[in-house]
């Protein structure tokens, strides 16, 4: 029966059970380890975006200064640069966002604005690569 009569004692109840589940606090700094492994991630690749965006975009101009004319590879190698760009921008972006803030966000306007760069990003390689073509040209004519 689970009455006790006035007056009895009754032990105190200890609640000690065995639970293979870390205490909160222990989860709350994986948690935390686990999101600024991410953000460690993110700010590798965003620094690796932002010196590799440069290099794409003025390493193809060496291949019209070695004498090989006009081609359309390196105009669309100094096109896409503008996408890493705006790339390395986002992945900055979701490496700085606060704890508890879903850092994803920062892709939804990174896709667009990429691809909308490389519209103006596109026109600045073609006329870039154009004249150093043009140049090379009367310099060898």
């Amino acid at each position: 029966m689970n009455e006790h009569a006035p007056g009895e004692h009754r032990p105190a109840r200890i609640g000690l059970t065995y639970s293979s589940d870390p205490a909160p606090e222990a989860h709350d700094q994986r948690t935390i380890a686990e999101m600024n492994s991410r953000r460690r991630a993110f700010r590798v690749v965003a620094r690796t975006g932002f010196i590799l965006a440069p290099v794409m975009f003025l390493l193809p101009l060496v291949y019209p200064l070695l004498g090989r004319g006009w081609h359309m590879g390196p105009v669309i190698c100094m096109t896409a640069a503008w996408a890493v760009l705006v790339s390395a921008t986002s992945f900055a972006a979701m490496a700085s966002t606060k704890p508890g803030d879903p850092p994803w966000v920062h892709q939804l306007w990174a896709v667009p604005v990429a691809v909308v760069a490389m519209v103006p990003g596109g026109i600045a390689a073609f006329a870039l690569y154009g004249s150093v073509v043009s140049g090379v040209y009367q310099a060898t004519k």
